[in-house]
């Protein structure tokens, strides 16, 4: 054996031991870190996992149905009811309608039995300004009354453009003699010709005992809205 084997027989083994020990230090810290390393994974996960509280919100259906509703309140509160809007409404509707509508014709008498011996008598309704003529035709016809139903009056005056007529009892015809309209006393004053459009217009009348009374009107008198006149009645 030569001098260098020796020399390595007797270096003693510490070298070995170093080494073994050395792996050991190493596996111990590598384990703590591994350790440390699995902790901090375990908190992320565990934070990962936790459920966070998402803010409610209205979802789109929800606001579209309680929309509608608030509306609907609103406008049912503001709404004016018909018992608030009535009373407004009704003087304004009265208003457009004719006087002799909202007032009764007045009953004033006008003639008496006796004043028809000729058949033809002048009277005014319903106002002093409203010529009427009176009459007895003889024969029973629309609107008449008295024993026979043959008593009548109408308006004396065209309703054309407010000439007054004349009467032929012969005939039994009002004639205008301004245009020439002819109206027929013996079948309601209906026109027979001329340029007038309307009929004379009929007093209504009741008879009581020997006194004619004149209680409306059916037609409009010529030039007026209204019959009746509120500052003449």
């Amino acid at each position: 054996m030569d001098d260098h084997d020796h020399v390595q027989d007797q270096v003693p083994p510490v070298a070995e031991a170093d080494e073994a020990v050395v792996p050991s230090r190493l596996n111990r810290r590598g384990f703590l870190k591994l350790s440390s390393v699995s902790s901090a994974a375990a908190v992320l996960a565990a934070c990962a996992n936790q459920t966070v509280p998402k803010p409610s919100v209205a979802t789109p259906a929800t606001a579209a149905t309680a929309a509608p509703t608030a509306a609907a309140t609103t406008a049912a509160t503001t709404a004016p009811t018909p018992a608030a809007v009535a009373p407004t409404a009704a003087p304004a509707a009265a208003a457009s309608r004719p006087a002799s509508d909202l007032l009764a014709y007045p009953r004033h008498k006008i003639a008496a039995l006796s004043d028809l011996g000729s058949g033809v008598f002048n009277a005014t309704y319903p106002d002093f300004n409203s010529q009427v003529v009176v009459l007895k035709l003889g024969t029973k016809t629309v609107g008449g009354v008295g024993p026979d139903g043959d008593i009548v009056a109408y308006s004396g005056v065209c309703t054309h453009m407010g000439c007054p007529t004349s009467y032929d009892p012969k005939t039994k015809i009002f004639a205008c003699p301004c245009h020439y309209s002819h109206f027929d006393a013996a079948a309601d004053a209906m026109l027979i010709n001329g340029p007038a459009t309307q009929h004379l217009p009929r007093i209504t009348l009741e008879v009581d005992g020997q006194d004619i009374y004149a209680v409306g009107v059916h037609g409009l008198f010529y030039g007026r809205p209204n019959n009746l006149s509120l500052t003449e009645l």
